[in-house]
């Protein structure tokens, strides 16, 4: 199913309230209902892995048990690295398209947001818990790979925040599309919301590429 950027931006515009005083979790779950809707799948869900380096169920877009892999995955970075998933599950076989895929990406952009959000306010409970895990997971990996490996492991997370800053790019240019039709219909409040979610997107893509020059300066 084709995105097209105004359906992309009127989906993220109805998330303008995220508050996380509501609870990291319940804030997640309104992200990930978001994505569910906006791309036709039956589900959305959140992996973090864990000190042993799997993958293990966070949240979802719905009451249900965990599930598995997802018919559609993109990773979830923080600070320049991954540090988990977001899948969308569809019944039956499905073709994916480049639209759709962008706009995952984006939503795992405003996953991770909501997440470094968590951890700035130190948030506890079984998510925080898996939250640190993961990045604790990250740390250790990042320190146990050898020399060439770790050239290899430099070069995959330079790529996956090249994704990172890339969607966060586009999110930040849909906000600004938008503002600029609010504007135009004499909307000046929405236009604003939207310009202030256009800065917060460039926010994203200065601290993930600062991220990236942490991670290039280490050995």
């Amino acid at each position: 199913m084709p995105i097209e950027p105004a359906q992309l931006a009127s989906s993220l515009g109805a998330l303008d309230f995220l508050d996380l005083q509501g609870g990291v979790v319940r804030t997640l779950q309104q992200v990930l209902r978001s994505a569910r809707n906006l791309l036709d799948a039956d589900r959305a869900g959140l992996k973090l892995t864990d000190h042993d380096g799997a993958l293990r169920w966070a949240t979802g877009s719905d009451r249900l048990v965990e599930a598995g892999a997802g018919d559609l995955t993109v990773p979830v970075s923080l600070g320049g690295g991954p540090v988990g998933t977001l899948d969308l599950y569809a019944p039956g076989r499905r073709e994916w398209d480049d639209g759709e895929l962008a706009a995952l990406h984006t939503y795992a952009g405003l996953v991770a947001s909501v997440l470094a959000a968590a951890v700035a306010a130190g948030v506890s409970g079984r998510l925080g818990d898996q939250l640190q895990g993961a990045l604790a997971h990250r740390s250790l990996v990042e320190q146990a790979v050898p020399s060439d490996r770790r050239a290899h492991a430099k070069a995959q997370r330079r790529e996956a925040t090249d994704l990172e800053v890339a969607a966060y790019r586009r999110d930040s240019e849909l906000h600004e599309g938008a503002a600029r039709q609010y504007e135009r219909r004499g909307q000046a409040g929405r236009a604003q919301t939207e310009r202030l979610q256009a800065a917060a997107a460039r926010g994203r893509i200065i601290d993930a590429e600062a991220g990236q020059r942490r991670a290039d300066r280490q050995p």
